[in-house]
């Protein structure tokens, strides 16, 4: 038992025996809280978060209680048991966020032991991700047999809880004519289209930390430790990372995107999903049908198993595969704090 726990000797007469006098009662000795507090004030969702308290007098040891408190109505929502053991405690609490402000959050912690109740006297405050400026990323992705390199070329900035892409595309008209055929309400149609088909494919995905002691079960309902995903869409007259010729057909007709010579037919082989299928070619996605432009890395299998919308026409299923580079801007600028994408 360490000084602090110790009940003081009572008085002694003359020779060593007790005095006759009463005892004085001893203030001193009564069990008491001391120092309750967080060690690690700081860190990221999903880290172990340190905490300790000390007690002063005359401490039983025995079992003790951490209780987490939520930074807003002070209710209990997480239990930690441990034990007060030579009037001090310490435990571990894998921090979790309690509320969409979780940036903000200021949470305390209480300890129950030897018949007390201790509050910690500091906060605890979770460490937030880095976020950027807007950015070009342009990058070959591959060069699949017999096909032109694949390319992805596009806006990206990472913020407060995802990863934004704006992608710029410039309508250029058919050959022999110098008016696009695609009017203001044809172009918000695709656009909208495309963006759902992409952003709607990540919609049951995070990026998550691969340091989150959770792992990937992870069942926080707020992102402090997940990142999602947007991509905005739009058609421009300048400025833009691809330039589409609009090939009119009289029927269905194959459409083709490059860094240079990209066209798109129309009408479409597959209304639902031709414009996004190329669009993923713009992010530096490949062919997975026979005959198509493969991945050399072997990342994407040149046929998939199951269909999807860089294999079948019609089909809307992305994988995580798709959002690969995404992800790898998302760990280039995440000061070495890695993500992987959940579900596996």
């Amino acid at each position: 038992m360490s000084d602090s726990c110790r009940t003081p000797s009572p008085n002694v007469g003359d020779g060593g025996t007790p005095a006759a006098s009463p005892v004085q009662s001893c203030p001193a000795c009564a069990c008491q809280c001391g120092d309750t507090r967080w060690v690690d004030t700081q860190a990221y969702c999903g880290d172990n978060a340190r905490l300790q308290a000390t007690f002063t007098g005359a401490c039983p040891d025995g079992p003790a209680t951490v209780e987490i408190l939520h930074p807003t109505n002070g209710s209990v929502v997480d239990t930690i048991n441990s034990n007060l053991r030579g009037c001090r405690l310490d435990a571990v609490w894998i921090a979790k966020s309690q509320t969409a402000n979780w940036r903000t959050d200021r949470i305390q912690f209480r300890v129950n032991a030897a018949g007390l109740t201790c509050t910690s006297s500091n906060h605890f405050t979770f460490r937030q991700r880095p976020t950027t400026a807007w950015t070009r990323g342009d990058r070959n992705r591959g060069t699949p047999a017999h096909f032109a390199d694949v390319y992805e070329i596009v806006d990206q900035r990472l913020e407060a809880d995802q990863v934004h892409y704006s992608l710029k595309i410039k309508l250029l008209p058919p050959s022999g004519s110098s008016t696009v055929p695609w009017n203001a309400a044809k172009q918000s149609s695709e656009k909208s289209r495309i963006e759902a088909v992409w952003n709607n494919g990540f919609s049951s995905k995070k990026f998550h930390r691969t340091a989150c002691l959770r792992r990937r079960t992870c069942d926080c309902v707020f992102d402090c430790c997940k990142v999602g995903f947007h991509i905005d869409v739009n058609f421009v007259t300048s400025g833009e990372h691809f330039a589409v010729q609009i090939r009119t057909a009289s029927a269905p007709a194959h459409s083709g995107t490059a860094r240079t010579g990209s066209f798109w037919a129309d009408p479409p082989i597959a209304v639902t999903t031709t414009y996004p299928h190329e669009v993923g070619h713009m992010l530096g996605n490949f062919d997975e049908y026979t005959g198509g432009a493969h991945d050399p890395s072997g990342i994407q299998p040149s046929v998939a198993t199951t269909d999807n919308l860089m294999k079948t026409a019609g089909n809307t299923v992305l994988f995580n595969r798709h959002y690969r580079w995404v992800l790898e801007y998302l760990n280039a600028n995440s000061s070495g704090d890695s993500y992987e994408t959940i579900p596996p």
